[in-house]
């Protein structure tokens, strides 16, 4: 009825004549059936070529579902019923067929969908599965061999073939079952499951939930301390509010992921951001205004979170964790995607960076290719989670009232109305507690030379007044429980019970820079401490053969001593005399005997004069000598 509502202008031969004369087309009858109708263009067209191909005729366009049974409407077999569907080849040439394919059955549909639900769950393609099928319902036969049973295939066309079956069961079950039984509930979950909602539905406004994830950067790194050393791939914490979607912290480390670099990266979001700029290094730039706080609540992962460490420092905090269900990344999918936009911005940029996600590609390059150092990629991710936070587009989260109040569509902008229009959640906590729930806990010592940690040694006025120095020489070295930041070397907080923390910076003849992070001067350590050994077995070496040398030359200066007593005759000069005689071998040609001169006169004292002379003589040669 719709398709003869819609034709009628088509059946009035009068009408088509008279627009194939007029126009030479049928666009005028085409408008005539749009306007009889609810079809579309297309609709039209493709009944006009039924019309003419069948007659135009109204019975020309009945679809005649009466013959097929409509689309989704099961045929089952009847006794003596042909079978249905279209003819093979065979018949349509006018050839007896050999093997008759018989029809399905409402048995057949039964056995094969029962079947067909346990196999699937093992994740066969469909041509094991049809194998199985039919192993399983259609072979009844078997014959005793030497090697055992073996089943015997049954007659060709006496079982359903591969479009029966596939027919059975793409009929018989729902399209979005089929795919949950190819693969694990797990992954449904993750990857396949409908999306019901936002990421934010539920969270008050800005400050009230963060997302904490870590990965592993896909970039090669050098060494702080020698450029020429490879250092690996960094481990990227990423900490996001979850209203906004702005970025409010990172920390990027060379060992974890664990509890205690974890807590880092939560000191680096609460922390005073000026702070942070010191530690790191990185011109200090105000983004997010205020600056954030502890959240109320943390979205996490399991993994470091699970931990006694953890729940120790959400306790004395005052921060809570919301743990999400194992193997499920997809509850906290902001961060994550965070996560690859970071990585998808460095691939193209930044030497040594490489793409982990696609391994079939000639895109990971050796660590030869790098040349950033840890701290000049913290300036790098700085930068750019700084333009994420100041131009991402958020057009979309733009409320009416956003809107008429000029809200800038921005993470940073979100952030800020958010705290303004008093929905922001802010949980100060002060720098003391900070420092000393969320820093590495370490210790330094107070030697009678200063006060070191890690090998470095360290200064501060409040030392120097409390004169620890000076107890250490007089009663032993002091051991003082302190908190650093492992980016950087260059301080670390001791906790003064009567005046609080007390700040000690590195002294500028210190064996290493501020610059250097604490894990890179451990493996300097560790690398002289390699090379300890081969040192000492130099030295053992040198001095043996300086001993054999020592030996050599003290034997031949006995034997050469002992051959010139044996050899003098006469009287032999004092000490003076002897000193005089070897300095003036060196200086001038050797004196005359005392028989040609003459013995000195001591009242005039001219030997005293000669000498003098002769002295001053010596030292005006070697003022004249340039120094080298």
């Amino acid at each position: 009825k719709r398709r003869l509502q819609q034709m009628t202008p088509f059946l009035n031969h009068e009408v088509i004549a008279e627009s194939l004369v007029r126009t030479s087309g049928i666009g005028p009858v085409v408008q005539l059936a749009l306007a009889a109708g609810n079809g579309t263009r297309g609709t039209i067209y493709r009944l006009w070529r039924v019309l003419c191909q069948n007659g135009f005729e109204a019975s020309s366009l009945h679809p005649r579902f009466d013959r097929c049974g409509a689309p989704g409407t099961l045929r089952p077999n009847r006794t003596g019923q042909q079978k249905v569907g279209p003819k093979t080849l065979r018949q349509r040439l006018g050839e007896p067929e050999s093997h008759t394919q018989r029809p399905s059955t409402e048995s057949d549909r039964v056995k094969i969908l029962q079947h067909a639900r346990i196999l699937s769950k093992a994740g066969l393609p469909f041509v094991e599965l049809y194998d199985q099928i039919i192993q399983r319902v259609y072979v009844n036969r078997y014959e005793q061999t030497d090697e055992g049973q073996r089943s015997i295939a049954p007659p060709q066309g006496s079982f359903p073939n591969k479009r029966q079956v596939r027919h059975i069961i793409e009929s018989g079950t729902e399209r979005l079952e089929r795919v949950l039984r190819a693969t694990t509930q797990g992954h449904f979950q993750r990857n396949l499951r409908g999306l019901r909602g936002k990421a934010y539905d539920g969270v008050a406004g800005p400050g009230h939930a963060y997302a904490i994830d870590a990965t592993i950067g896909d970039i090669h790194l050098r060494s702080s301390v020698n450029r020429a050393w490879f250092i690996g791939r960094p481990i990227v914490y990423m900490v996001v509010d979850i209203w906004s979607t702005a970025i409010v912290g990172f920390y990027v480390c060379l060992s974890g992921p664990s509890w205690n670099t974890a807590k880092l990266a939560l000191f680096s979001t609460c922390c005073d951001p000026q702070l942070l700029a010191k530690l790191w290094g990185y011109e200090y730039i105000e983004v997010l205004n205020p600056s954030p706080t502890a959240p109320f609540q943390v979205w996490t992962d399991r993994g470091e979170y699970v931990s006694a460490g953890a729940r120790e420092t959400c306790l004395s905090l005052g921060v809570n964790f919301a743990i999400d269900p194992p193997y499920r990344p997809d509850l906290k999918g902001l961060v994550e995607v965070l996560h690859r936009i970071a990585k998808d911005k460095q691939y193209h940029f930044l030497p040594g960076a490489i793409n982990a996600r696609r391994k079939e590609l000639e895109n990971k390059p050796s660590a030869k290719g790098s040349a950033l150092t840890m701290r000049e990629y913290v300036h790098y991710l700085h930068g750019i989670f700084c333009h994420y936070n100041l131009f991402a587009e958020r057009n979309h989260r733009l409320t009416m009232e956003m809107i008429a109040a000029g809200v800038d569509p921005t993470p940073a902008g979100l952030w800020r109305f958010g705290h303004e229009a008093g929905i922001g959640y802010r949980k100060a906590i002060s720098r003391d507690r900070l420092i000393t729930g969320l820093l590495q806990r370490g210790t330094a010592i107070a030697r009678r030379d200063g006060v070191f940690h890690e090998s470095l040694q360290y200064e501060s006025e409040f030392s120097t007044n409390k004169d620890w120095t000076g107890h250490a020489r007089n009663f032993g070295a002091i051991e003082k429980t302190v908190f650093s930041f492992p980016g950087s070397t260059s301080r670390f907080w001791w906790p003064d019970p009567q005046e609080g923390l007390q700040e000690f910076s590195l002294r500028t003849s210190a064996r290493a820079s501020g610059e250097v992070s604490m894990d890179e001067w451990r493996d300097v350590l560790m690398f002289d401490r390699l090379q300890k050994d081969d040192r000492e077995y130099r030295r053992l070496e040198a001095a043996l053969q300086n001993m054999d040398t020592q030996s050599l030359l003290r034997k031949q200066a006995v034997e050469l001593t002992a051959q010139a007593d044996a050899a003098y005759v006469g009287p032999k000069p004092n000490s003076r005399e002897a000193r005089l005689l070897e300095t003036v071998s060196r200086v001038n040609p050797m004196p005359r005997s005392s028989a040609e001169v003459g013995p000195p006169d001591e009242a005039t004292g001219m030997s005293d004069v000669g000498y003098e002379a002769l002295m001053d003589e010596v030292f005006a040669s070697m003022n004249r000598k340039v120094s080298p």
